[in-house]
């Protein structure tokens, strides 16, 4: 009896069978048509950046597609996942509102139909109706609504309505809108009300997970409560008033708040100490998504820098060209230098910048300027632009006239189908992935310098865009896009490089 294995033959001929496999079926509700000349889709381009906020807390349409998103289903969730709470674990200040939003952004990237339930929201709606009245954010702490267990009978009930709406949300959202993972962020101090959650969500049929923030890092700790307090609570809030105000409502907190503890609970959770530092991992079942979620909670920290893309030159080249820089395109980057200048103190870009490429030669001569001025550059492979295979030079009736049947799969799923020897939008997400875990480990700016259709991928992941809008968002040449990191929400602003045409 031979000891070597013999290989079973391919049940699909070609060398890239597993690329011919459709996990996408385009007459579903989770793919629709593009007309690229319609006027509405037109007009849809042209309001591109009207809304400054990203999508992160915005609900996710029924034909919503995520842009790493693996397969579609009818239901639009991943189908070996179940649904999931995940409650969020933490005293103030140790960044949990952060943290829930950055991992609902990347759990949305992955194709997981999440969604925020920030308790602050739910509190704000109940309690600010208007600023006169007993229950004004000022005058909470004085009535200890921020006390876990309040004296005053009112503001008991008033607490338990608030908790229970929000529960009654989560509940609807797995229930109705088809949700796979909710995020519950609040504070969930007290063991006990951790058990009751978690048996609430058990008898109907929901897992839950819970994530402690530990924060024991003083300076962390310090930064971590100047970026609260530009949370909506403390608008147009004295900064010295709303971090003694902050203060008092971490005291109140901490006088009854119990970590979780392997030796006291059974409850399955994660904890992370000083984001990422240490994670205590207790009674999880290492599936996917608790895979991911580990992984990226190892990577993530406390973000408040900026993003920025640049197109990388004005030439036009076939994706297989490699030339070096010409004149033209080393004037153009030495105008996006020195509109980026103005982005930092005292104009001067600062030698905490890191610049990434691809390693194509005209990128990586492009970005010689930042290299004379200390920044850090590295040349990543993933940034190479979208290969347009078999498509590339042609015009779309040439197109149409070539590859018939190709063309009309492409019309209908613009982000996932490929010509003939070509990559996808879909393909370059994936390419990419790695490269956004590295941007969610760092707390300084960047810059990327990169072709369109790279720009378009990390714009739809740092704006929690839908997919089947990426192919057709045009960011002109003559524009930096700026993506900084706050608190609730990333925000875009669009830099004009002076002397640069728009094409």
């Amino acid at each position: 009896m031979s000891d070597i294995a013999n290989i079973e033959e391919a049940k699909i001929p070609g060398n890239y069978s597993a690329r011919k496999i459709q996990r996408w079926n385009p007459s579903s509700i989770y793919a629709r048509t593009i007309d690229n000349d319609s006027s509405a889709n037109l007009q849809a381009l042209r309001s591109r950046t009207a809304n400054k906020d990203d999508a992160i807390h915005s609900n996710l349409p029924a034909d919503h597609v995520s842009l790493a998103q693996m397969y579609s289903t009818d239901s639009g969730k991943m189908f070996h996942a179940g649904s999931i709470c995940i409650i969020m674990v933490g005293l103030p200040g140790t960044g949990k509102t952060n943290m829930s939003i950055s991992l609902c952004r990347y759990l949305r990237w992955l194709g997981v139909r999440a969604k925020l339930f920030h308790l602050g929201d739910y509190r704000r709606k109940n309690t600010d109706l208007n600023k006169d009245n007993d229950l004004s954010f000022e005058k909470l702490a004085e009535r200890y609504y921020f006390s876990p267990n309040p004296d005053d009978v009112d503001t008991k009930i008033l607490k338990l309505k608030i908790k229970n709406e929000l529960i009654s949300d989560m509940m609807k959202f797995f229930e109705e809108s088809n949700g796979q993972i909710a995020i519950y962020d609040a504070i969930n101090g007290i063991s006990k009300d951790r058990v009751n959650l978690y048996n609430y969500f058990k008898a109907r049929n929901v897992r839950c997970l819970f994530i402690e923030s530990i924060v024991d890092d003083e300076k962390l700790l310090e930064n971590n409560i100047k970026d609260a307090i530009n949370s909506p609570d403390y608008k147009s809030w004295n900064n010295q008033d709303a971090i003694n105000h902050f203060q008092l409502r971490r005291k109140l907190s901490l006088e009854s708040y119990e970590t979780l503890d392997t030796k006291k609970t059974n409850l399955p959770f994660i904890q992370t100490y000083n984001f990422g530092k240490n994670i205590l991992i207790n009674q999880l079942k290492h599936d996917f998504l608790t895979t991911k979620i580990i992984y990226y909670l190892l990577n993530t920290k406390i973000k408040s820098h900026s993003i920025y893309f640049s197109r990388c030159s004005l030439n036009k080249l076939s994706f297989k060209a490699d030339p070096p820089i010409t004149e033209s395109a080393k004037d153009y980057i030495y105008k996006v230098f020195n509109t980026l200048k103005s982005q930092f103190p005292e104009n001067e870009i600062s030698k905490s910048l890191s610049v990434w490429t691809s390693t194509r030669l005209r990128t990586m001569q492009s970005s010689q300027i930042f290299k004379d001025c200390g920044c850090v550059v590295k040349h990543r492979p993933e940034l190479t632009q979208l290969n347009p295979g078999a498509a590339e030079g042609l015009t779309r009736e040439e197109i149409k006239k070539k590859f018939p049947e190709e063309y009309e799969k492409h019309k209908a799923d613009p982000y996932h189908h490929r010509y003939p020897r070509a990559e996808s939008y879909h393909d370059l997400a994936l390419k990419i992935e790695p490269l956004i875990l590295e941007l969610e480990k760092l707390s300084h700016d960047v810059l990327i310098i990169a072709d369109e259709t790279i720009i378009r991928i990390f714009y739809g992941y740092l704006m929690a865009s839908n997919a089947n809008e990426i192919p057709s968002i045009k960011f002109p040449q003559n524009e930096i896009i700026k993506i900084t990191y706050h608190t609730y929400s990333n925000e875009l602003e669009q830099l004009v490089v002076e002397g640069i045409d728009a094409e």
